[in-house]
């Protein structure tokens, strides 16, 4: 790892400071991490609906909520390379993402899919890439200090993607005029199919990909900042790091100071 590298402000931070760098990240890079993520989800979402019948619509929103790990593996990819100061391409993100599911592919969308720590976790699992008791230990000495900063991290995001899907769900609804909402809303079910009609279910499930696909970002940036926050403190790479500018700053001295002296 080149920490002469890094492109971030590397101090000591506390938990919630952190989480607000990660926030930046995003805002600093999203052109590199949006048109990646999009294209590799409608890929998946539209083939997805081709399989599916028009009647279980709604579970492709389940199912795209179910694989969203595997989303998490490519943002934390693009992230963690232009931290280091690595220029990367949507084509070469794209190119990346069969490397991304070598090793706890099924673990990702299975056992610790429910984890709220998960966020937090995976750089371990993607970047160190340890296995077995290594890894149990690992994870335990970073995440003792910024526990309960990642399970309410979590908790805060998934509830502000439920409210923002609703939101627009609402203000949409608050766009038909008064005099028509009876008959608008006469064709929102199918008593046929006793379902929601077809329109209907595609547009939550466009609301509701579109949600998750902004603020899944964040999420994953905030959880890498708390990870990077605390192998700072673990590691001292803030100290480490001005070592590194003093030693420069001292070379560059060093080779004025001869010049200096052949003038005299």
């Amino acid at each position: 790892m080149q920490l002469d590298q890094i492109t971030a402000n590397i101090r000591l931070r506390s938990p919630w400071e952190a989480v607000d760098l990660g926030f930046s990240m995003v805002q600093h890079w999203w052109r590199s991490l949006y048109p990646p993520l999009i294209l590799f989800n409608l890929l998946i979402i539209l083939f997805a609906f081709l399989l599916v019948p028009t009647q279980y619509y709604l579970y492709v929103m389940l199912f795209f909520w179910w694989i969203k790990p595997y989303s998490h593996r490519l943002i934390l990819h693009i992230l963690s390379q232009k931290l280091f100061n690595n220029d990367l391409s949507i084509l070469q993100a794209l190119k990346d993402i069969p490397s991304l599911f070598r090793g706890n592919t099924f673990g990702a969308i299975s056992f610790r899919r429910f984890s709220f720590s998960r966020g937090f976790n995976l750089p371990i699992w993607q970047l160190e890439a340890l296995k077995g008791k290594a890894r149990a230990k690992r994870q335990r000495i970073l995440l003792s200090a910024v526990h309960s900063e990642t399970i309410w991290l979590t908790i805060g995001l998934f509830f502000i993607e439920i409210i923002l899907t609703f939101s627009l769900l609402v203000l949409f609804l608050l766009f038909v005029p008064a005099n028509h909402f009876d008959a608008f809303s006469s064709h929102f079910f199918d008593p046929e199919l006793g379902s929601l009609e077809t329109w209907v279910t595609l547009f939550i499930s466009a609301l509701y990909i579109a949600v998750t696909l902004i603020i899944e970002p964040f999420y994953i940036a905030a959880n890498f900042a708390l990870y990077i926050s605390r192998r700072t403190q673990l590691e001292a790479w803030d100290i480490e790091l001005s070592f590194r500018k003093m030693a420069i700053r001292l070379a560059t001295e060093k080779e004025k100071t001869p010049s200096l002296a052949k003038g005299v």
